[in-house]
């Protein structure tokens, strides 16, 4: 029988064969940092993206276009029209008329005017007898109050807090009043030709604190314009007659002052356009020299223009439109082809060329945009706040249509 023996196993080492337990840890949600190059990544391809949108709404032309929706008008031959608070506002000899565009009145009121002009700041409407006697004062909601001069209207202008400003002229000599919009007397003055000349432009700051006025004034026959800046704060009364600065320009004739955006004030002269700052002295910001007589003007509360003629090196006379913003720096300088009878700065800051039934819209890169020769006489063009969108206002209708 074999002797029985205890064999001991040798001893395992503690750097052998072993094996630890490895502890699965779940990540929490939100944990997870994607690498910094992935938002890069995805910041530029959105980048990309906007500006691929800009530059196709830039560059695209249309020629055609889809007719949305038409409503009838009963309208007379000497009727005008404007966008106003998203709305159709008409006026004529008649009457105005507040609509929405598909003929549903708002409000209206009935005058008897010979030669109606309008002025519209915010949410207030003056309408004026051009060489009458009659100012009508209205707002979104209807008519305010009626106001009756004893001397010939030359031009009204309202501020936003519903404030008018009237120039007359009578005899060689000139008024100025200002009423609140109850029609309460604000200030009135006179100007005298053999002080100061005749005045043919007059603007109204949006908060009614600020009047521009452009004089004409010839003497031993040479030919001046002066820009008087009233300033009606408690700054402005320190001055004497509430002249807060004036400007000469002498062998030049201004007949368009306004306030644009921020109470810029902007004169339109017969070769020069001026903009000014807004400060007590009203210094000139730019002063551009078009070098040639401009053939018509147009602004907005962002940009302004003219057009002007151009001969090219052939011998042929075309038109040439240029366009700047409110710092004086010029966006657009194009000779185009239209001929126009009308020219004007739509909502959307495109350029519309408009003749008896043919319309051009140029953006204020100088691509044109639409030219179409309608069956119809055209009245207006009514941008919206859609790219392609737009509102015709023709002969006994108006058509809303949008661009293909």
């Amino acid at each position: 029988m074999e002797e029985f023996k205890i064999i001991k196993l040798p001893e395992k080492k503690e750097d052998e064969d072993v094996k630890e337990d490895v502890k699965n840890i779940p990540m929490e949600e939100g944990d997870y940092s994607p690498p910094k190059k992935r938002y890069i990544f995805l910041l530029i391809l959105l980048l990309v993206v906007v500006i691929s949108i800009i530059v196709i709404r830039i560059v695209s032309t249309y020629d055609d276009f889809e007719v949305e929706k038409t409503w009838e008008r009963q309208d007379s031959a000497e009727s005008h029209y404007m966008s106003y608070n998203s709305n159709l506002l008409k006026y004529s000899a008649d009457g105005i008329f507040y609509t929405k565009f598909d003929g549903t009145l708002i409000w209206n009121y009935t005058y008897d005017m010979t030669n109606p002009s309008i002025d519209v700041c915010g949410d207030y409407i003056v309408v004026f007898d051009k060489k009458g006697t009659e100012v009508d004062i209205f707002s979104s909601k209807g008519f305010i109050k009626s106001i009756s001069t004893t001397t010939p209207i030359v031009e009204a202008k309202v501020a936003a807090q519903g404030a008018v400003a009237i120039l007359l002229q009578e005899n060689s000599i000139s008024y100025i009043q200002m009423y609140d919009k109850k029609g309460a007397l604000l200030v009135a003055g006179e100007i005298h030709p053999e002080n100061k000349g005749f005045p043919v432009s007059m603007a109204l700051s949006s908060d009614a604190t600020r009047l521009l006025l452009s004089i004409i004034n010839v003497n031993e026959g040479e030919l001046s314009s002066e820009l008087v800046f009233y300033d009606f704060t408690s700054a402005g009364k320190k001055e004497q007659d509430n002249i807060a600065s004036t400007q000469q320009y002498i062998g030049t004739l201004i007949p368009k002052v306004d306030f644009v955006k921020n109470n810029k004030a902007i004169a339109f002269a017969d070769s020069k356009i001026i903009v000014f700052n807004n400060n007590f002295k009203a210094t000139v910001a730019k002063d551009i020299s078009v070098g040639v007589e401009m053939k018509s003007i147009f602004y907005n509360d962002t940009h302004f223009g003219y057009i002007c003629e151009k001969v090219l090196e052939s011998g042929e006379v075309v038109n040439e439109l240029n366009v700047y913003n409110l710092y004086g720096f010029k966006c657009v300088s194009k000779e185009v082809s239209n001929s126009y009878e009308y020219v004007s700065l739509l909502e959307n800051n495109e350029i519309l060329l408009k003749n008896e039934n043919e319309i051009a819209l140029y953006n204020l890169q100088g691509i044109e945009k639409f030219n179409y020769k309608f069956d119809e006489t055209v009245y207006d063009v009514i941008s919206t706040t859609a790219s392609k969108r737009y509102y015709i206002i023709q002969k006994d209708k108006t058509e809303e249509i949008y661009l293909k």
